[in-house]
């Protein structure tokens, strides 16, 4: 399904149908006012919040979409995610009321709205990107990985956001220049004079004015950022350069300000679907493992129990996190699905052939993998995205490497640890002891009864007494007429009658 929208996508934009940014719509009279409240990190719960917010402003036919601010800021990728999510709510009159301070990712989602407001003795800006991470991007299970350690990453980012800023800010009708200077301590910001006309600049802006008409034609008024700093403005600061479109002291306030007074507030807050895709962005690497080793436990003891139900349980949280929090969709579910199934084939239907429990398993993992991001392939024009792309790439591999790993260990440690033992057939059973066979075990060629089914371990019963067997060969139901082959200590090495076999006569014993 993502591979096809990527293919729409490429396609319309190819062929000149892409759409142009969709003109905000007027307030609707009579609708309600939505709030989603932006207070704190930003993280994943947030963005799932925001998402579910304008799709209750679309369904209510809000009059309004209202971000009350109060962050410091964030993961970078996250908010490239919610930047998104605003854009796409274009249809709707969004506004951002910064209630305390909007910082760093806090600062570009006020600006990012259509209509910007702050509380008195507030602020906006400080966007600088602290870029501190342990593998070069942004995975489920951990926050942006870069660090200003590595100049050309940390530049290739710094750019991106400063763009970001730039664009968004033009789009708005905001002064570029102090936009831009708040994210990058070498940008700067000059009110200058040229031609009788005052504006704001950029360090870099003004040298090119000054080279192209001569210092006499333009001239610098005051410094509003100097170099080496980055801008952060009070709310009167930023209604003096007309950064923002007001100031407003409470909520209601606001909404007389822009003639809502009389509309119905709603206020969209935090549910457990959104604190469910937060814990899966905490801990969705270590679900995987947890989840594919806990199913290999279950294939090596008999029956169905607790690894198999942990398994499952890590698995689906997994995936269900990552659906509420829009990064999955049922492409990647069912792709995960049809690698159960195609083990469960190997397992159960073809034990031995090893390539559809092969495939299975690279169809289980490339399905996690595409589950835990927005994007089928890296985005070069991203580069945000594209670091999230290749982190969640090497994360993936290192979680394969443990869970194999861990898998080997335990393949090693059931038949050599003697609680576990009994639950798997050993690799070598070494020569069994003539006393212990014609004591304690029936001879070979007995034949029993499976009391339990044996996958591949369980109980049989021969000669009406019980013992710990293990199938060699296919899997066997309870109840199924089973040939002892040999005997190590107490346990039984059995095989399935064929047909043919039970055909022919014979019971237990």
């Amino acid at each position: 399904m993502r591979l096809l929208r990527t293919l729409l996508v490429l396609f319309a934009a190819a062929s000149g149908l892409a759409a142009a940014p969709a003109q905000v719509a007027p307030p609707r009279p009579g609708g309600p006012v939505v709030v989603v409240p932006i207070v704190g990190q930003l993280d994943q719960a947030m963005v799932t919040l925001t998402m579910r917010a304008i799709r209750v402003a679309r369904e209510q036919q809000a009059r309004l979409l209202v971000f009350e601010i109060d962050s410091e800021g964030g993961s970078l990728e996250l908010l490239d995610r919610l930047i998104d999510e605003i854009e796409r709510a274009s249809d709707l009159p969004t506004v951002a009321f910064v209630t305390q301070k909007a910082a760093s990712s806090g600062a570009l989602i006020a600006i990012s709205c259509e209509r910007l407001y702050m509380k008195p003795a507030t602020n906006i800006g400080s966007a600088v990107p602290l870029l501190v991470t342990m593998f070069g991007g942004e995975g489920p299970g951990g926050s942006l990985l870069l660090s200003n350690k590595l100049p050309a990453e940390y530049e290739k980012i710094s750019s991106h956001l400063r763009a970001h800023f730039r664009s968004k800010a033009q789009y708005r009708g905001r002064n570029a220049a102090l936009a831009e200077a708040m994210t990058d301590p070498g940008v700067g910001a000059f009110e200058i004079e040229e031609d009788g006309a005052r504006t704001i600049v950029t360090e870099r802006e003004y040298r090119e004015r000054v080279d192209e008409h001569g210092a006499a034609a333009v001239r610098k008024l005051r410094e509003i950022c100097p170099i080496g700093k980055v801008l952060n403005l009070t709310a009167q600061e930023a209604r003096e350069f007309g950064f923002i479109d007001g100031i407003a002291a409470t909520q209601e306030d606001l909404l007389e300000q822009l003639r809502a007074g009389d509309a119905p507030v709603v206020l969209v807050a935090k549910e457990w679907t959104d604190i469910l895709a937060q814990f899966t962005r905490t801990f969705g690497w270590l679900l995987i493992g947890i989840g594919l080793v806990s199913l290999f436990v279950e294939l090596k003891v008999p029956g169905f129990g607790i690894p198999g139900l942990l398994g499952i349980a890590c698995i689906a949280v997994f995936l269900a996190g990552n659906f509420v929090a829009g990064a999955a969709d049922w492409s990647e579910v069912l792709l995960v699905v049809l690698g159960f199934g195609l083990v469960a084939v190997e397992v159960f239907v073809l034990p031995g052939t090893m390539l559809p429990g092969l495939v299975g398993l690279i169809a289980i993992v490339a399905g996690l993998v595409l589950a835990s991001q927005t994007t089928l392939l890296p985005e070069s024009d991203k580069p945000l995205a594209e670091a999230v792309y290749w982190s969640n790439v090497r994360m993936a591999s290192l979680v394969v490497v443990a869970v194999v790993a861990a898998m080997l260990f335990i393949a090693w440690a059931f038949p050599n640890i003697p609680i576990l033992n009994r639950a798997v057939l050993k690799t070598s059973l070494g020569p069994i002891p003539a006393r212990t066979v014609e004591l304690q075990l029936p001879n070979a060629g007995a034949r029993g009864t499976a009391k339990t089914a044996l996958k591949p371990s369980g109980k049989v019963v021969v000669d009406g007494r019980e013992f710990d067997a293990t199938s060699e060969g296919p899997f066997v139901d309870a109840g199924s007429t089973v040939t002892v082959q040999r005997g190590a200590r107490n346990h039984l090495i059995v095989r399935l009658d064929s047909p043919a076999t039970e055909a022919g006569g014979g019971g237990p014993g």
